[in-house]
Order: C-alpha cells, then sequence, then structure tokens
C-alpha cells in the first residue's frame, strides 16, 4: 500500500471515520507483509508491546474464555504440561487460576516473542508465588521446546494464529510429538476463501488472515485429530476499511482431541 493513503488512513478525519484496524484485502500472507510502507514497524516484537504488557491486568476475562476454563478444568491433572503459543504474559494462565486452583506439578509455558516474553517474565517475578506454574519461552526455541520441557498434554493458542504465515498443523509438527488436545480460540475463520489483510495497530503493522473455516478444521484432522467441541466468539469482530460488505461478526474456538 502506498506510505501517503496509510498515512491518509491514520489520520483525521479519515481515522475517525474508518476505525476498524485493518487495511488491505490481498491474496496471501507475504503479499499483505509486502504492501506494509518500508518505515513501518512491523510486527509485536517491540518495545511499546513491552510497555503495554507491562501494565496490562494478568486477568481478563471475556465470554468465549468460559469454554476454555471449562476444557481445561476437565483436562488438567497433576503434572500435565500445556503449551501455550502466542500468550503475552500468561495472561491465560493467571485468569484460569482466578476461578480454581490448578494439579499440583501442572506447569503452563508460554512461547511468544522475545520482548513479550521478557515482560512476562517480569511480571511473573511481581506476582511471585502466583507464577510458580508459568514458564517462558521464545517463539525462535519452538522446535527444541519439547525436548527441553517434555511432551506437552495441550497446545493452547488464543488470538495468535492469525498473526502467524505457518499453518498451525506445520507448527504443530515442529514439535517432538503431538499434544494430545489442541484448544484455539479466538480465531478468524468463515466460509468464504482464505483473506489476508493487515492489521495498524498503532505503533506496529501486522500481516493478518482470516483462514477459511472447513479448510482449517481439516488440517488438523489431517494430523489425526478429532473436532470434540467449537463455539463462537462474539466480542471478536472482523472488518475492511473501504470494504463494507467484507466483515465477520465473530470469531471461533475450536477443542480438538487426538483420535
Amino acid at each position: 500500500m502506498h506510505r501517503l493513503t496509510l498515512k491518509l488512513l491514520k489520520s483525521p478525519p479519515l481515522s475517525s471515520i474508518f476505525k476498524t484496524p485493518w487495511i488491505g484485502m490481498f491474496s496471501s500472507f507475504q503479499a499483505a507483509l509486502a504492501a506494509i510502507p518500508p518505515d513501518a514497524r512491523i510486527g509485536y516484537d517491540q518495545d511499546e508491546t513491552k510497555q503495554v504488557f507491562l501494565h496490562y491486568p494478568t486477568t481478563r476475562m471475556r465470554s468465549a474464555d468460559y469454554p476454555i476454563l471449562l476444557h481445561i478444568l476437565n483436562l488438567a491433572k497433576q503434572g500435565g504440561k500445556v503449551l501455550d503459543l502466542g500468550g503475552n504474559i500468561g495472561m491465560a494462565y493467571y485468569t484460569a487460576l482466578k476461578y480454581y486452583a490448578l494439579p499440583e506439578g501442572f506447569t503452563w509455558t508460554v512461547c511468544d516473542l522475545p520482548k513479550v516474553i521478557d515482560t512476562g517474565r517480569q511480571v511473573a517475578k511481581r506476582e511471585g508465588d502466583l507464577s510458580a506454574g508459568l514458564r517462558f519461552v521464545s517463539t525462535d526455541d519452538l522446535e527444541t521446546i519439547s525436548g527441553t520441557d517434555g511432551q506437552f498434554d495441550i497446545f493452547f493458542s488464543s488470538g495468535t494464529l492469525q498473526y502467524i504465515e505457518t499453518p498451525v498443523a506445520e507448527i504443530l509438527r515442529q514439535l517432538p510429538q503431538l499434544p494430545e488436545t489442541l484448544l484455539i480460540n479466538r480465531i478468524p475463520t468463515w466460509s468464504s476463501p482464505p483473506l489476508f489483510s493487515m492489521q495498524d495497530i498503532g505503533f506496529c503493522i501486522c500481516p493478518y488472515q482470516i483462514f477459511n473455516h472447513q479448510s482449517f478444521v481439516k488440517s488438523v484432522e489431517d494430523l489425526g485429530y478429532r473436532l470434540a467441541d467449537d463455539w463462537e466468539c462474539p466480542e471478536s469482530t472482523f472488518s475492511v476499511r473501504f470494504h463494507p460488505k467484507v466483515r465477520l461478526n465473530a470469531y471461533h474456538g475450536f477443542y480438538f482431541t487426538r483420535a
């Protein structure tokens, strides 16, 4: 996208008229990435991200989080392990603890970008004993993480996969062993073909994708998983500036188990 066009969209009065942060429609993740102006910062791995999460609430409850809390409560076992991809400061872990105690020896490993992980460790130190079951690892170490921490029982990701070019099936194949359970929450899926856009976060811009619902489910089932439960996430919506007919009114959550 032309640099001047993007600047105009981010400035009044257009910024107040077109409030949606998604700009442009593209045929691929790489095409959306290439459309970002060269002087813009790309991705969440920024100093501003650290400041945002450092002062962010450790718990945040939305309607689509209740299915996740229910399934984790039923699935969590003594000595169990969760791999939380894109888990920022461990918000899902802290939110779970707000409602129930996790079993003894249960560990929750957050895998995120380096600067986000740094912030998560600072918050964990601040929270003291409450963060005892929380671990952090950089996305750079995803391929070796299971070798260090052992087999993960649950793969969890909320609001993250749409920012990652690598399909979730390929991410799972990077692990030495497939987890028994997948809990994937708050991702945009619809019946139309996949769509790629870019999201203006304010201090950075990120490529962003909308998944074809059927193809996403099939890609996971092809690994040997069965869809056990799914739900809508009505608090999350998607629309593109200048394209009023392109709209998604609710994101989606999934619970897969090994068939």
